[in-house]
Order: C-alpha cells, then structure tokens, then sequence
C-alpha cells in the first residue's frame, strides 16, 4: 500500500500521524489471507504538481493495487486522474474539496472513480462554517480569503453561498499566494470593508503570517477570527502561539463513546503521544475501510500468491453500507462520499491544549 501524504514542509509531521494510522490499523489484523501489509511513501506535497509526479510515479509500479490518501486537495485532483485512469483506487481521509466528489448532489468536475473519502465533503463543512458565524456567533459581515487551493477556494464558495442565504453579506474576498509572508496591503484592503468575521480555511505558513497581521491592525481588533481543519493542529496553534488566541476554528466531530476512547488510548499506547491533527480518526478509517476492500478483492491462489482484482476493489468499496468506523456507521455514495458530516466549533482558549481544544465543542452542527 502507498501512504500519499504531504511528507515535506510545515504538514509533514501531520503525515506522519495517517501513516501511523495505517500502521495502528495492519497491527491490529493478521495481513490479508496471511499476506503481510507493507507501506510504501510518497510525497504529494500539498500541490497539483507534486500530486501529479507522485501519481505518475506510483501509477508506473505494477505491484501497487491501492493508495491510502492523499492528504491535500489540491494534490488529489491530478492524482486521483492518473491512479484512476491506472484501474487504482484512493481513500482519502483529508481530501475535503466538493469537486473531487459531488456539487449539490452532481459529479464534481475533478470527480474520479476510484476515489474515495472517509471526511465529509466540504459543501457540508461550509454550511456549518456559515451556520456557526451567523447563528452562534451571530455575525452579518463576513471576509472571506482563500489560498488559491482547491481546498480552500472550494470551502470559501460553500461558505459564502451559505451565509448570503442566512441574511449575512461577504463584503471582502482576498486571495493570498503560496509562500506569502507579506499580509498587510490585504488587511488593510480588508479592514476598509469593517467586516465582523474573517473566514479563513488556509494553511501554514501563510496562515499564522495572515493572523498576525490582522492581531497587528487596530482597526480589526474586535474582528472575529474563523478557521478550518487546515490549521486546528498542534504544529499550527504551537506557531502561532498568543495571536492564535482567541480564534474559532471548525473541526469534524468524532462521536463521543467507547470506540473513540479505545481508538485514542490504543493510538497513545503504540507512539506514546495522542494524535496531532483533526483528522486522525477519519484517517484511521479511511486505512480500516481501504484494507476491508482489498481482502474482500483478494483470493489466494494454489502457488502460494494472491491475486488482487483492482475493479473488484473499487465495487467493494462503491457498495459500502454501514461499516463500524472510529467516527459513525460508513456508507459510500455513488460519487465517492463515505464520511459522516458532523462538525464542532472549537475556540483556542488560553489555558487549553490541543486535546482540550478539540474536547470542548462550543456548538454541533449534525445535519
């Protein structure tokens, strides 16, 4: 199996923390049909063209019959084409963008089959990012900035379609570049509208850069600051540190009760720390949902070999109902969605760490 994560920059040890996931999952079985699991990496690098080498390079590999990730979006989108066109099949438990999958209920224009996701598309995860500014936190003003991502730019369209329908206005939309460190002209561009809120699903480092110009702006002092899972990780909030304080953040939800528990206590058992990031259970489960198809789609044969059939692969996972994952009962749709949209609103408060950051939802959004 590949593990196809974002293994270099600010992300890596995030990556670090699916393969583990991977690894927690292959111990607790005995191989397929007593064949062992090996992992195999390779870097996606959170980018179109870093997804696009990776792919390449693992769609030249015979040997290779199915790829857990990958962890960017925006790496997913050429990858998925290849390993697709390939016969191979991809579980994501990161991958959020709504055109990988589905567009209100239509095939995503980067929709491929063979993909797969255990995380809820990001139409969902806008709406409850919409509902939480409005509703909860009762905000009318919005700016919204994205990364130029799929990932991103996706959420943002969610979102702003969403809170225009709750009454609310989006009176500033920003884009920031890969590698930017500079943020003030677009604080200050932004801080001209007078919004209340700042949508901002980006990732490091462009994010922490975004933070402290906007904590550095006296004119946006009493703005409220609202992210995504791109930057509710330990890594991030460790960065970002005093200027991070404060902000709201959207997280997917785990269920409470004894699978979660179990799940996290083996997880600090095997590498003597918890989890880092907020999808390390959907990652768990796109590993567990991955291996369940390829020993559904395996047969032993007389000389000792297996014989894996790729289609077979993908019509197992296609037909997925109700399977008893870390976070809910697992069913895949036509179009590749197999995660359950849950979300929580999480605020970094002073005297929390990330565990009691995630621990403390501040309102649930189930629909």
């Amino acid at each position: 199996m590949i593990s196809l994560h974002t293994f270099t920059g600010p992300l890596a040890s995030l990556s670090e923390e699916h393969v583990r996931n991977m690894e927690m999952h292959i111990a607790e079985r005995s191989g397929i049909h007593g064949h062992p699991v090996t992992i195999t990496r390779e870097d996606e690098q959170c980018s179109p063209s870093g997804g696009l080498v990776a792919a390449q390079k693992i769609a030249a590999d015979p040997k290779v019959v199915a790829i857990h990730g990958p962890n960017c979006s925006s790496a997913a989108v050429p990858a998925s084409r290849i390993l697709s066109e390939a016969g191979m099949v991809m579980v994501s438990g990161t991958a959020t963008a709504p055109s990988l999958t589905s567009v209100g209920g239509e095939r995503g224009a980067n929709a491929q089959p063979g993909f797969f996701r255990t995380v809820a598309n990001d139409q969902f995860q806008g709406v409850a990012a919409a509902a939480f500014a409005n509703g909860f936190l009762g905000r009318t003003r919005a700016a919204v900035v994205h990364d130029h991502s799929s990932y991103a730019r996706g959420l943002v369209e969610a979102f702003s379609e969403a809170f225009r329908a709750k009454g609310g206005e989006v009176v500033y939309s920003g884009v920031v570049g890969r590698g930017d460190q500079n943020m003030y002209p677009l604080v200050q561009a932004m801080a001209s509208h007078t919004p209340e809120l700042l949508f901002m699903p980006i990732f490091m480092p462009e994010a922490e850069h975004l933070v402290w110009a906007v904590r550095s702006t006296p004119e946006l002092e009493e703005m409220l600051l609202l992210s995504a899972d791109s930057t509710l990780n330990r890594p991030f909030l460790e960065i970002c540190g005093s200027a991070c304080q404060g902000m709201f953040f959207i997280a997917p939800d785990p269920p409470d009760g004894p699978t979660y528990e179990a799940f996290l206590a083996r997880y600090s058992q095997m590498f003597g720390a918890g989890p880092e990031g907020s999808f390390h259970a959907h990652s768990y489960d796109a590993a567990a949902i991955l291996l369940h198809a390829l020993e559904r789609a395996s047969f032993p044969e007389p000389d000792g070999s297996l014989r894996i059939e790729r289609q077979h692969v993908r019509d197992v996972l296609s037909g997925l109902r109700e399977f008893p994952g870390v976070t809910g009962s697992l069913s895949c749709d036509s179009h590749g969605d197999c995660g359950v949209p849950r979300f929580r609103l999480v605020r970094h408060e002073s005297s929390m760490d990330f565990e009691q950051i995630l621990r403390n939802p501040l309102a649930i959004h189930a629909p």
